[in-house]
């Protein structure tokens, strides 16, 4: 269905599929003019059309409608030619160029698609060249006029148009869908002012919120606007689409600034040694099993790496990690700006006492006989004890 609006404001439907076809040639006629002037002398023929298909009925075919307004090309030739512009090139003449037009409707798809590729690979310099690559096509629809009428008569669009299913249930699910569109503007401006807080703030659920409540009323006017005038959609399918990535998001991972950190959040990037995130080791002070204070004690990790407790502010200060333990610590003092050294002070700790031998960990109950298990081995060089002797028992006489 081909729509348009005539001299009174009102909306001209096309139900003719040769109405359309006129209609098409008409626009193809008059393609080397400007876009905004073809709009124009469109919808008068739109309007013409409408009120001949309406009177002829049922015999509104091609053919009739040539036999009353002449070829298209001729009709459109007298449009020309009452709009004040020279006769076309005969060269030209029936050739629609539509490589512009296509240009102006591939632009945003392309540029929507690095967009979003590079909002998720994180990569600033996609995501500019998609901004970039989709402005290409907005000169080109601004200046054809609120209804685009040059990317509406594109092949590819028209037959789009033409395949959607008619009838009753069509209409139902169409309606039905449109209805809907007043939710839509509100969630993306929720997804607007989540993507602005998680940028600006790091992302806080107020925020969101709040930015959300004033953010709706700008989405509703511009939806409102964009059926008035189709240009916009160049504008807003992309910003759609990445309301949808933000939506998406915010589905898996909850509204930013709503969802408690865990420990697997944070990265402990302070050098030094850290116990439970929020106590600082400083120093290691070894002591033997009877709470002697050993000296010269290197520790290393299960993988074999030198353990360093050196800080942040004096890590240069001392040998780091091939020093021994006990290292003493060091300070920075800001009175003098230097790092001062404070030599390990005299320890005295309690050694807790080892469990005793066989009594097993701590809360471990008796068994209730001995276990069945491997015999072990005699220590090496050991000489095996002797079996003991066993006396046979006496001989019973014989008879």
């Amino acid at each position: 269905m081909n729509a348009g609006t005539s001299n009174d404001g009102t909306t001209v439907h096309l139900a003719s599929p040769a109405a359309e076809e006129y209609l098409d040639g008409v626009r193809a006629a008059l393609a080397d003019l400007p876009a905004p002037e073809v709009a124009e002398i469109l919808d008068d023929v739109r309007a013409h059309l409408a009120d001949l298909t309406a009177e002829l009925d049922d015999g509104a075919d091609v053919a009739a409608l040539t036999a009353r307004l002449g070829p298209p090309s001729a009709y459109a030739a007298e449009l020309r030619s009452a709009a004040g512009y020279p006769a076309a090139d005969p060269e030209e003449a029936g050739r629609p160029r539509h490589g512009l037009a296509r240009l102006a409707l591939a632009a945003p798809v392309a540029g929507a698609l690095l967009f979003l590729l590079g909002i998720a690979a994180r990569e600033i310099t996609v995501v500019f060249v998609g901004l970039v690559i989709g402005a290409i096509g907005l000169p080109i629809v601004l200046r054809d006029g609120p209804r685009v009428p040059s990317v509406a008569a594109l092949p590819e669009v028209r037959w789009l148009a033409g395949a959607r299913p008619a009838g009753p249930t069509t209409r139902t699910v169409t309606g039905f869908v449109a209805s809907l569109q007043p939710a839509w503007w509100v969630l993306r401006a929720i997804a607007a002012a989540a993507l602005v807080v998680s940028v600006f703030s790091g992302g806080e659920a107020p925020a969101v919120l709040l930015l959300g409540l004033l953010a709706v009323p700008l989405s509703v006017w511009v939806g409102h606007r964009t059926r008035r005038d189709r240009r916009l959609l160049w504008v807003v399918v992309p910003l759609n689409a990445l309301a949808a990535f933000v939506l998406l998001w915010m589905l898996v991972d909850g509204v930013p600034g709503s969802r408690e950190p865990s420990p697997a959040d944070y990265s402990v990037s302070v050098p030094g040694l850290w116990q439970d995130g929020d106590r600082e080791i400083r120093d290691i002070r070894p002591v033997d099993a009877a709470g002697n204070p050993l000296t010269g004690v290197y520790l290393f990790d299960q993988d074999g790496m030198p353990i360093d407790t050196s800080g942040a502010e004096c890590s240069g200060a001392d040998a780091g990690a091939n020093a021994a333990y006990p290292r003493g610590t060091w300070d920075y003092d800001p009175r003098t700006g230097r790092c001062r050294y404070t030599p390990p002070a005299p320890l005295v700790v309690a050694v807790p006492a080892p469990p005793a031998p066989g009594s097993g960990p701590a809360g471990a109950l008796p068994t209730a006989g001995p276990t069945a298990g491997p015999t072990p081995a005699p220590p090496a060089g050991s000489v095996p004890p002797a079996p003991p002797s066993v006396t046979p028992p006496p001989a019973s006489p014989t008879r």
